[in-house]
């Protein structure tokens, strides 16, 4: 009978020590992403920087051409069609990054959610197992318990209370 109620004890127990070991992975998990898109925001940020330096060194070059050239860059045509050919291929290139940045970040975000979730699941979970462990056994232990007819009140009779007159 001891050992059913030990077994029983060391089973819930077990059971919320795994339950708050899954948890615990799943907190992991979710600190993993917020350092992942914390990271990611950085790099999105020197990737665009270094585009707006890629643009600003073609600028420069087209000033230096002009110049050798010998040629006005305001009212050159063909400069000026170049340097715009290149600023609207560089604003494509910012807003596609963008838009992929945004998707990747919400991916991100999704992600941490998601693994919080896991993570009070896991642990409700092992409670939840743990009481049933425990009723589970409690129900058992009266299967293979004594009967008890309840409460019975003692007898007595006159004979019982001789001499107390």
């Amino acid at each position: 009978m001891s050992l059913m109620i030990a077994s029983a004890i060391f089973s819930a127990y077990g059971t919320i020590q795994a339950g708050k070991a899954k948890s615990a992975e799943a907190r992991g998990r979710a600190e993993q992403l917020r350092v992942q898109k914390a990271n990611a925001g950085l790099t999105a940020m020197q990737e665009h920087n270094q585009r707006l330096m890629q643009l600003q060194a073609l600028q420069n070059a087209n000033l230096s051409f002009t110049g050798v050239m010998g040629r006005d860059s305001g009212s050159d045509r063909s400069l000026k069609a170049l340097e715009e050919r290149a600023k609207r291929e560089s604003s494509i290139e910012i807003d596609r990054a963008r838009g992929q940045f945004v998707g990747e970040q919400s991916q991100r975000s999704m992600g941490i959610t998601l693994a919080n979730m896991q993570a009070s699941n896991a642990r409700k979970a092992s409670f939840i197992s743990a009481g049933s462990s425990l009723l589970s056994a409690g129900a058992n232990y009266q299967k293979i318990a004594p009967k008890s007819v309840g409460y019975q009140a003692p007898k007595y009779t006159s004979a019982d209370f001789r001499g107390f007159r």
